[in-house]
């Protein structure tokens, strides 16, 4: 099967011509380019402190979030931009009661068993200490893939998602653990995210935000991503979205002042 992920790099490529940018094996030339406006100096700092190495160079090849489909540059450009800013609209957008009082980068949550846990994407703090983590998938979904846990999430016969009051996690993580049912949606690092977070704070959700895509694999995606929330329950709180849900809500309640920002996201990232 031919893969789609082609046609988002043309996409991309075109919005990138179409501002005077040169791509070269889809990477621009510099994260500037790739970028909305410079990062943040909280976010810098952030990403400078987390393990993802999005912001150095790879041997020969060019820092990660110089890709033209980088999902840690589309989650900075739609996230970091209400860093500074009153984020009502991103509270709006994504369904929340609760006010931002925070947007982070790469924070991870450790989950006890050694290592460096996964960084989660983006990290908002409410004004009830409650913690939104966010996974941000740009085209990684659109790859076929076998997605497993490693042998330390079951140190010793234990039982670590159960411990934190999880018996739901654990049992798809046991599902897991000779072999993976979810090939589109990765639903290990769900998995990982859940557990440092039940280990620090009782008041969390995870959203899984993605950029959608025609393709055959839209619909295996949806359903794994409905399978998963069917073993899970409401055991935590689990919500997925779209990017242009969030974008289409961010329209409705966007002030004066944020139209460079829409027009940048809506021209960057709708499909044409």
């Amino acid at each position: 099967m031919t893969s789609p992920i082609p046609s988002v790099i043309e996409q991309q490529t075109r919005w990138a011509k179409s501002k005077g940018f040169e791509p070269r094996n889809a990477y621009l030339t510099s994260i500037a380019d790739n970028l909305r406006q410079e990062l943040s100096s909280g976010a810098l700092t952030d990403f400078e402190r987390g393990s993802g190495r999005e912001l150095r160079d790879r041997g020969i090849k060019p820092p990660r979030m110089q890709a033209l489909r980088s999902s840690c540059a589309l989650s900075v450009n739609v996230f970091d931009y209400w860093r500074s800013r009153d984020p009502y609209p991103l509270q709006y957008s994504l369904h929340l009661r609760d006010r931002i009082t925070r947007v982070s980068f790469e924070e991870n949550f450790s989950t006890g068993l050694g290592g460096n846990p996964p960084n989660v994407d983006v990290l908002l703090r409410m004004e009830n200490n409650q913690y939104v983590a966010i996974e941000s998938r740009f085209t990684e979904w659109l790859s076929r893939r076998e997605r497993s846990l490693e042998p330390k999430y079951f140190p010793d016969g234990r039982n670590v998602w159960a411990d934190q009051g999880l018996p739901r996690l654990q049992a798809v993580a046991n599902s897991l653990r000779d072999g993976s049912s979810y090939y589109h949606v990765d639903v290990p690092r769900i998995l990982k995210h859940a557990l440092g977070l039940a280990r620090k704070t009782g008041l969390y959700e995870l959203y899984y935000i993605y950029f959608d895509w025609t393709s055959p694999e839209r619909e295996a995606h949806a359903d794994e991503l409905a399978r998963f929330r069917d073993s899970i329950g409401d055991e935590i709180r689990f919500r997925t979205m779209t990017y242009q849900e969030v974008f289409k809500r961010l329209a409705q309640s966007a002030r004066p002042g944020d139209e460079d920002y829409m027009g940048y996201l809506t021209a960057r990232y709708t499909q044409t």
